[in-house]
């Protein structure tokens, strides 16, 4: 039997390219889906990160306000050591308040996390020209901060250059000053623990955090003592 040309080089209709074209998009559909979980799952996962760290942050930005109004010398003139451990248990309370249990708690581990606190007075010599500073005094009971937990010994950023340095950025002339100063470290163990975000962070390796917080409290300002009585 003989075929003709038309019948010969016929095209394809039009139900077979519809075919095709969808199983083209489900391969492809198939190929970028894990990437797209994978982006999405990370967002999800930053966003859980951060809204962490603010909230580690208003805790010590909280602390730091409220401690940096109360006086911390005791009836006897001294440091009260009620003050710091005072200050430690109330950003605690704030990160994991007892009285609401239903709230997010964010719960600080002794063996990985710290809390440190300081006081520090800055004299300033406004003899010299320009104005130095002369004195950093630290108040603490047996080390130049405080720290909550024995278990860690994380250091403090706030070391006397870079208060020197705070007091003086910007070509500014430094004055006597008193500061209380938060810091917490905290480790991120992570919200998720998808196998994919377990290398970043886990409860077997966690991100750890840092935040600090700078009030000003007149209560360790140095006293000016030059005056005529």
């Amino acid at each position: 039997m003989e075929m003709s040309k038309t019948q010969l080089f016929k095209k394809p209709g039009r139900g077979n390219r519809r075919g095709g074209a969808k199983a083209q998009s489900l391969v492809e559909f198939a190929i970028t889906l894990p990437i797209l979980i994978l982006l999405f799952t990370g967002m999800i996962e930053f966003g859980f990160m951060l809204n962490t760290y603010l909230s580690v942050q208003d805790a010590v930005r909280s602390t730091a306000r409220r401690f940096s109004t109360i006086n911390p010398y005791d009836a006897s003139e001294n440091i009260d050591p009620d003050f710091y451990s005072g200050a430690a248990e109330y950003a605690i309370e704030l990160l994991a308040p007892t009285g609401d249990p239903d709230s997010r708690q964010i719960t600080l581990e002794a063996g990985r996390d710290n809390i440190l606190i300081s006081l520090i007075g800055v004299e300033v010599d406004e003899s010299a020209d320009p104005d130095e500073i002369s004195g950093i005094n630290r108040f603490d009971v047996g080390g130049d901060y405080y720290k909550h937990f024995d278990e860690t010994d994380p250091s403090s950023t706030y070391t006397d250059s870079a208060i020197g340095d705070f007091l003086t950025r910007d070509n500014a002339e430094p004055a006597d000053a008193g500061f209380v100063i938060v810091e917490i470290y905290y480790g991120y163990e992570g919200t998720l623990n998808l196998p994919w975000t377990l290398p970043f962070f886990s409860p077997d390796n966690p991100s750890m955090m840092y935040v600090s917080a700078v009030m000003p409290t007149i209560y360790v300002k140095p006293r000016d003592t030059s005056g005529t009585p």
